[in-house]
């Protein structure tokens, strides 16, 4: 049997992963919207267009992955606290 704590901490870690994916998206979403900028400035300081363009896929490339994680993590909270809502019926 689950108490009302219980509960509320579950719910408070689904909301804390929900808040996470919002980061994580925003941050991706303000890596791309920034394209150009970055471009522009690794060109700046002597970057081959080459390379600048394979550190931009790695940028981005590392924001696809860090937001499909905190949604997996939020999956993952979402359905133990469905399971523990479950039990309380």
């Amino acid at each position: 049997m689950f108490d009302k704590a219980q509960t509320e901490l579950a719910r408070t870690l689904w909301e804390q992963c929900r808040t996470a994916a919002l980061q994580a998206h925003q941050s991706w979403d303000m890596v791309m919207k920034s394209q150009k900028t970055l471009m522009d400035s690794m060109r700046s300081v002597g970057m081959p267009f080459a390379m600048a363009a394979d550190q931009f896929d790695k940028l981005m490339q590392f924001h696809s992955e860090q937001y499909k994680a905190a949604l997996d993590n939020m999956d993952k909270i979402s359905e133990e606290y469905r399971k523990l809502l479950d039990q309380k019926k």
